[in-house]
């Protein structure tokens, strides 16, 4: 496994298990949208993580997993809605290091996309649990484990998103840290990137709070504010934080809160819902080769363009976290569940 910058800054950190599932660095890019200024505008291809299934949930899976294998874990358990790609990214992800999988999912609406990935993790070998609303999820997963009590089992939170797994977007941004010392890219002034559990968002403001670069980051929600706003990221940051404190690195909280910004402009009428102006986002960048998704990326590289209409003249990343690639396994609508299937034939 190549040294993660994480650990090129801080050695001390080889205590924390880890396992290599990326391909890293991932690419930084200009970002050639029509009507953009030439070197204001890049992508940081996370789309690129992994080209069995990328996405920003690698990253968080190879401390989350590692975390698993070493206390024994045979079965992990997780929750989302049915087109969650951190779901699918535990299932590929999970079955390849030998795991069992569990799925606690909630219907949103439905897309072919939304369908493409239930499939996928139905094929991969997941327990799908189907349960009728977010507020299930608890119950859900309380059932789960219950149903698997022989098993060594371990809940991972959706997207993610604890202290383990946000430690992978520590990494991160000492990864584009390096990349801009090395010249590949002009330090931002602002990074822009979805947000639905924070888990991203939070690592990335340690991580840059850790270092002498001044960029911000503007992070769009596209969950509820129940579940995504101010306190709950900022107990996410102090978590974290302190699971590093705790191995002997010390980030300055107060900076790292002081980074991010949650932006709730694009959230529009709801958690999978899209927006006009997520799907004319879509289209600008689908003319460039980059595919979004309704549920995340679009209403993030929606909030981008509103970015670069308030301040012309700023340098910004745009932080690409949906997969460019999809697992080749796919199975029918006969193999799902029987809830499943209803939510297929009646969404």
């Amino acid at each position: 496994m190549t040294e993660s910058p994480l650990l090129r800054r801080w050695p001390q950190l080889n205590t924390i298990p880890s396992v290599s599932l990326g391909d890293y660095p991932t690419p930084v890019q200009p970002l050639e949208l029509p009507g953009t200024g030439a070197g204001q505008l890049f992508v940081k291809r996370d789309d690129l993580t992994s080209a069995r299934y990328g996405g920003n949930k690698v990253r968080k899976l190879e401390y989350i997993l590692a975390h698993a294998r070493q206390r024994g874990v045979t079965r992990v358990i997780t929750a989302g809605a049915t087109g969650s790609h951190h779901a699918l990214a535990t299932t590929v992800f999970g079955r390849q290091l030998g795991f069992d999988v569990s799925l606690v999912l909630f219907p949103q609406p439905l897309t072919p996309h939304v369908q493409e990935v239930l499939l996928a993790d139905r094929a991969l070998g997941a327990e799908l649990r189907f349960t009728a609303h977010v507020s299930g999820l608890p119950a859900g997963m309380f059932a789960a484990r219950v149903a698997h009590w022989k098993e060594r089992c371990q809940v991972i939170p959706p997207g993610g998103s604890d202290s383990v797994g946000t430690l992978g977007y520590v990494n991160a941004a000492l990864e584009l840290a390096e990349q801009i010392s090395a010249g590949q890219v002009p330090e931002p002034d602002t990074i822009v990137v979805a947000t639905g559990t924070m888990g991203t968002a939070a690592g990335l403001a340690l991580g840059l709070a850790a270092t002498n670069l001044r960029i911000t980051i503007d992070a769009a929600r596209i969950t509820a504010r129940m579940i995504t706003n101010e306190r709950a990221l900022h107990n996410l940051i102090r978590a974290t934080a302190a699971l590093l404190a705790q191995h002997g690195v010390s980030i300055d909280v107060n900076a790292a809160i002081a980074r991010v910004v949650l932006n709730h402009d694009q959230f529009g009428e709801g958690y999978g819902k899209p927006t006009a102006a997520g799907d004319a986002a879509t289209e600008s960048f689908a003319r460039i080769g980059l595919e979004l998704d309704p549920t995340y990326t679009a209403k993030a590289a929606a909030a981008l363009e509103a970015a670069m209409r308030r301040r012309p003249d700023s340098v910004l990343l745009f932080w690409h976290t949906l997969s460019a690639a999809m697992p080749q396994e796919t199975s029918t609508m006969d193999d799902l569940p029987a809830r499943f299937r209803g939510y297929l034939l009646n969404s």
